[in-house]
């Protein structure tokens, strides 16, 4: 990735052109993306990107629409007397193409939806708030600089229950001649409406970023990313459980241990399977009742079947995360086996400790939303892929 300073990076494994500020501090362990406003491009809002805390990635995207040279929109929209008109249908691909977007860079770099937060200027921050009030799993919070909500947006909106662990921050000017301070009303008002957890703060001036503003929304998104632990994951014995980070003080049982799963499941009189299939049945059935909040959250753990997962994954001893791909990729071999392909054909351990170990972790890596998890003691390193 490139620095703000330079060129804007295109790559199609991204889906959009895009410049970035790498942290201060190494390897990132915190993103923040910034969507600058129409007729605007990657570079406006670089200003921000140096108040942010030295472990965070700032990524600032183009919009796809080119308006002139330097000049770039995510919709086109005409400001008439009855308030402004977009292109429903651009709004609607720049929101898919931002979703991929934010998903391609977490997978890059090893960054969890939960220490991701997406802010804009304007229209910038419009898109902000269609991607995580439509897609909360993928981003912490959001920030609406100067901007709105889309009455347009309702139909795609998460219900309620997958909005509940948003933060988000809506800042405008009162004086602001584009989009008048209504419009910042109307999204609190909503955000009310739909439980999601947020702050109103309005300032003297325009339609512009003034600089109490900037310094708020810096000290909002600092606090939101602030460094916290993973959770450590623990899939031995009768309960698979979550300690500390998203999980909270106490221990958080999320699905059942890989003790529970053997005599449970893994029995002479069962083909392979079948006991797999209800093996994930009774882990689904548990990952259902797991709190939202967790969903999405930084995961870690050090077992010796989840090393082996990784060592089948072709990941080194020394590897630090494996994805949820590899993990799939894992499954789709220990299905083979389950059909009557030998354990050792496929390169997996015949141990059945390694099979339930391998259907928690893939069950949690879909259900909750988990893109990693990191190996060993939970560094920020990026992702074995």
């Amino acid at each position: 990735m490139s620095n703000p300073s330079s060129a804007a990076t295109a790559d199609s494994t991204y889906g959009l052109a895009f410049q970035a500020r790498p942290p201060a501090s190494g390897r990132p362990s915190a993103l923040l993306l910034l969507l600058h406003g129409v007729g605007g491009n990657e570079s406006n809002l670089s200003a921000l990107a140096a108040g942010v805390a030295p472990d965070t990635l700032v990524v600032l995207p183009r919009g796809p629409l080119a308006l002139g040279p330097g000049q770039y929109a995510w919709f086109n929209v005409a400001f008439t007397p009855n308030g402004p008109k977009i292109q429903a249908d651009e709004a609607e691909a720049s929101r898919v193409k931002l979703i991929r977007f934010v998903e391609a860079v977490q997978a890059a770099h090893g960054i969890a939806p939960a220490r991701t937060v997406i802010a804009g200027f304007s229209q910038g921050g419009i898109l902000s708030a269609s991607v995580a009030l439509s897609a909360p799993e993928r981003v912490s919070g959001f920030a609406v600089l100067s901007g709105r909500i889309l009455p347009e947006l309702e139909p795609m909106l998460a219900p309620p229950d997958r909005l509940a662990r948003l933060q988000a921050l809506i800042a405008h000017g009162r004086d602001d001649g584009t989009l008048p301070v209504d419009w910042a009303q109307r999204a609190d008002a909503w955000l009310d409406r739909l439980g999601v957890a947020h702050q109103l703060r309005l300032y003297a001036g325009g339609h512009a970023v003034s600089p109490q503003m900037a310094d708020d929304f810096l000290a909002w998104q600092r606090s939101l990313l602030a460094p916290r632990p993973p959770a450590q994951l623990i899939t031995d014995g009768e309960d698979t459980i979550l300690v500390g980070g998203a999980a909270g003080d106490a221990p958080l049982s999320i699905a059942p241990g890989s003790d529970r799963l053997i005599r449970g499941h893994r029995t002479a009189r069962l083909p392979l399977d079948v006991a797999i299939e209800n093996a994930i049945m009774a882990i689904e059935d548990e990952l259902a009742r797991v709190p939202k909040h967790v969903h999405g959250s930084d995961i870690a753990g050090d077992g010796p079947w989840l090393r082996a997962i990784a060592r089948a994954a072709g990941i080194g001893d020394d590897g630090t995360t494996i994805g949820r791909d590899a993990v799939e990729q894992i499954f789709s071999r220990q299905a083979a086996v389950a059909m009557g392909r030998p354990a050792a054909a496929e390169g997996l351990p015949d141990d059945p400790r390694f099979v339930a170990t391998l259907l928690v972790v893939r069950e949690i890596m879909h259900h909750l939303d988990i893109p990693f998890i990191r190996l060993g003691d939970g560094g920020a390193d990026a992702p074995d892929r």
